[in-house]
Parts: structure tokens; C-alpha cells; sequence
């Protein structure tokens, strides 16, 4: 069956265009609590068995489900936030040793920072005898021009995340795609290709959702989207009417990645009954 799942990707790749644990503890209050309203509304869907209450309850466990993702994801990015900032901290520490050693005339280590004093600037040109009303307050030297700014991988990042929170699908899939466009090998690409397929999928439009999912399957695969993944890509298959599809997606997460949350395992189980598939 892993197999399948390999053939499915590469079908639907082939066909289409190129498309934590230290953060926050009330964002990780709010997950664990969703996880367990999320496994408590599962339990009452099996006994209901379908009926208005069961369908109530399967709306209500979808749009938690999308609240925990979310949440979820933007404690990924709060991590990888204290990551960067750890990593400036270090910097900042090594910096200031290397100037206090010069200080004291200590000598510096190589791996420490250069001695080389940078090379100066050129100031710009000034026209020779030039009349100031010509030239006096109009040319700007090298050190005082403005600098120019760029938006980071994270500020995308949050951007995108932002829009998607927001319903504009459109601008959510534009700044997720500028992410893996423009920091392919970010430690945020994996997150923005599964963020990415979330927003075609929310717009509706399952055929690019499938290929976003599918792409991010086989890409990374081993990221904490993994399961996540496989899950909406038979999802995506399954609103595109291709059960045959859905179904392979939705038995393999089980197998394909025995260590993914239950509630997904959870999740594809039902959608797997629902769609009547052969294990």
C-alpha cells in the first residue's frame, strides 16, 4: 500500500504545475484542550451513528480540528522564533568577549570575530566647484542614503497565516508560496507547503489543494506535517469524487506514520468507514 501512496503523488505532481515545546503555555493549554474536546465529540459520533446530532457533531469536530491546526502552527512559529533569538543572543555574547579581549590586549582566538577594520566608504561624488544651489543639500553621501528593507522567511510566514485566519485564501496562498519560492530551504518551507494546500483547499479549489498536499508528502515527509499531509490529500481526492484515491490515503497514514497524533489517526479512520475502503 505505501506503494500506492508513492504512485498517487507522483501522479498528481506530474500532472499539475510547480506549485513546541517552549512556546507559549496558554497556546499549548488551548491545543491540549481542543485535543481532548475533539477526541470527545469522536466518541459521541460513534455511538450517535448519523442522524442531525451526528452530523451536528461532525461540523463541530471539523471546525476544531482547523481551530487545533491552526493553533498548532503558530506554535511552530513561536519555536522557531525562540530558536533565532537564541542564536542571535549567542552571537551577541561572542561579540562582546571578542571586544573585551581587545580591550585588555588579550590576543583573540581565530574563531572569534575579525580585527580587520572594514573598509570605508566612498562618499558620493560632488561635482568640483559646483554652486550649492546646484549641489549643496540635493546629493545624498553613501551613509545616509535609506536603507533597504526585506521582509523576511518569518514575516512572510505570519503573513500568510495571517490572511489564511482571515478568510483571504488568495493572499494566504501568495505569501506561502513566496516562502517556498524564495526560502526553499527554510526551516518554515514545510510548514508553508501544508499552510499553502490549506488554502486552496479553503477556497474549494481541491484539484491544486491535492497537488499541494501530495507535494508535500513526498517532500517532507519526515516534517511535523507529515500525517497531516496524507490526511488532506485523501481529503482533497475525496471531494474531487476519486474514492479509489482518498481511500489509499486515508488507510496508509495509520501505517505510513504509526506515531501521528490520534486525532488524525482518528480522523482517517472515519472518513476510511465512511468511504466503505478495503483495508
Amino acid at each position: 500500500m505505501k506503494k500506492s501512496v508513492w504512485l498517487l503523488t507522483g501522479f498528481l505532481l506530474s500532472a499539475a504545475w510547480p506549485a513546541a515545546a517552549v512556546s507559549d503555555n496558554a497556546l499549548q493549554r488551548q491545543i491540549d484542550a481542543l485535543r481532548e474536546d475533539v477526541q470527545v465529540m469522536q466518541r459521541q459520533i460513534y455511538r450517535n451513528q448519523g442522524g442531525e446530532a451526528g452530523e451536528d457533531i461532525t461540523v463541530k469536530v471539523g471546525n476544531m480540528d482547523e481551530n487545533l491546526r491552526d493553533l498548532i502552527g503558530r506554535v511552530d512559529m513561536v519555536e522557531h522564533q525562540i530558536r533565532t533569538l537564541e542564536e542571535k543572543i549567542n552571537l551577541l555574547n561572542k561579540d562582546i568577549d571578542v571586544r573585551l579581549k581587545m580591550i585588555e590586549g588579550k590576543p583573540i582566538e581565530s574563531g572569534g570575530m575579525s580585527k580587520e577594520t572594514p573598509a570605508k566608504k566612498f562618499d558620493a561624488p560632488v561635482a568640483k566647484d559646483a554652486p550649492a544651489s546646484i549641489v549643496g543639500g540635493s546629493i545624498k553621501k553613501g551613509s545616509d542614503l535609506p536603507e533597504v528593507k526585506t521582509k523576511t522567511a518569518e514575516q512572510i510566514y505570519q503573513e500568510g497565516l495571517d490572511a489564511l485566519n482571515g478568510g483571504k485564501n488568495d493572499e494566504a496562498a501568495a505569501k506561502f508560496n513566496t516562502v517556498l519560492t524564495k526560502f526553499p530551504e527554510h526551516k518554515l518551507a514545510a510548514n508553508a507547503q501544508y499552510w499553502l494546500g490549506e488554502s486552496y483547499y479553503g477556497k474549494k479549489d481541491y484539484a491544486k489543494a491535492a497537488v499541494a498536499f501530495a507535494k508535500g508528502y513526498e517532500k517532507y515527509k519526515d516534517s511535523n506535517k507529515g500525517a497531516d499531509n496524507i490526511l488532506k490529500l485523501g481529503m482533497s481526492m475525496q471531494m474531487l469524487g476519486k474514492t479509489e484515491e482518498a481511500c489509499t490515503a486515508f488507510v496508509n497514514l495509520p501505517k505510513e506514520f504509526p506515531k501521528a497524533p490520534d486525532n488524525l489517526k482518528n480522523k482517517a479512520a472515519q472518513l476510511a468507514a465512511e468511504l466503505k475502503c478495503k483495508k
